[in-house]
């Protein structure tokens, strides 16, 4: 009888840690099909608004728009002066950051270029400043003196020139990096500098580092070729997006939707995993109408 205790007390602990299993997967299934969803949908409105840059690049040489994907991308790709590559950079910003950043993390050279365009552009905005307020030019030259520069800034100012005049003859003296490199995390500047810091574009950054190196130009053409061809079909249902253009002697619009549709709802039903165990209910991403304005900020 003890015997026969046990054995029923085993199959009783083996359907409690089924349930427990069941209970669990109940909980973490739909939360996983939920997220997959909710990336799928940022990556569709994401893939439109990338679509968006690649037909105003189009439009600037063909003053109108296409609807045709395969030959947007064409295009832009196989343009032999690169132009339309580099207008696509300078349109898509987030790409331009993203390539900025990966070429400076690979090569200090890279890296380099970019300190110094932004010192030398920081720089510029001081000179300027300084032309109507010495006083900035007076607190420069005290942080430089704790600095290499400490002993080119000593021996200027024992002259009688100016704060101004001497701060001009330094950054004659010294690259605009010399300079700016080691007095940029100065509590009392910093926030000087970054209000004095003129806004460059990510995508004349890009577009330096792409003249400059051979290498760094294949890369960003690689980068350029990629993302123009991960959107050309939306990730849930896997089908082109639908692209209206309207072009008349008076008006060119161009709307762009997210393709999934009422027949990809109703299939979605028939997936009983998904729909009734993760409660999957799928919507479409939205569009771009005809003004630019996307249906999902509104």
């Amino acid at each position: 009888m003890a015997q026969v205790k046990a054995k029923g007390s085993i199959i009783l602990e083996i359907l409690i840690v089924i349930l427990v299993i069941a209970l669990i997967a109940t909980l973490l299934y739909p939360k996983k099909i939920w997220q997959t969803e909710e990336e799928n949908t940022a990556l569709c409105r994401k893939n439109m608004d990338k679509i968006l840059k690649a037909e105003l690049v189009y439009q600037k040489y063909h003053l109108t728009y296409t609807d045709s994907l395969p030959g947007l991308i064409s295009f832009i790709k196989e343009d032999s002066t690169k132009q339309a590559i580099k207008d696509y950079f300078y349109a898509d910003t987030s790409l331009a950051e993203e390539m900025i950043d990966f070429l400076t993390a690979q090569s200090g050279e890279a890296d380099k270029l970019i300190n110094d365009i932004m010192a030398d552009t920081l720089l510029y905005a001081i000179i300027e400043t300084i032309n109507y307020d010495s006083n900035l030019a007076k607190i420069i030259l005290d942080r430089l003196e704790n600095t290499a520069l400490a002993d080119s800034v000593k021996s200027k100012r024992m002259s009688d020139s100016s704060n101004t005049y001497i701060l001009k003859q330094i950054r004659n003296d010294f690259t605009a990096f010399e300079i700016y490199d080691p007095i940029r995390d100065d509590d009392s500047l910093k926030l000087v500098f970054d209000r004095m810091t003129p806004e460059v574009s990510s995508g004349s950054l890009l577009d330096t580092l792409y003249a400059t190196n051979p290498e760094w130009a294949e890369k960003i053409d690689s980068a350029v070729s990629y993302t123009l061809e991960s959107f050309l079909t939306c990730p849930t249902v896997g089908r082109e997006y639908k692209i209206t253009v309207t072009d008349t002697s008076v008006i060119k619009w161009l709307r762009i939707e997210c393709p999934l549709d009422s027949t990809d709802i109703e299939a979605g039903k028939s997936d009983f995993i998904k729909y009734h165990l993760g409660h999957l209910r799928l919507e479409n991403h939205g569009k771009i109408s005809e003004d630019g304005e996307k249906s999902w900020t509104r």
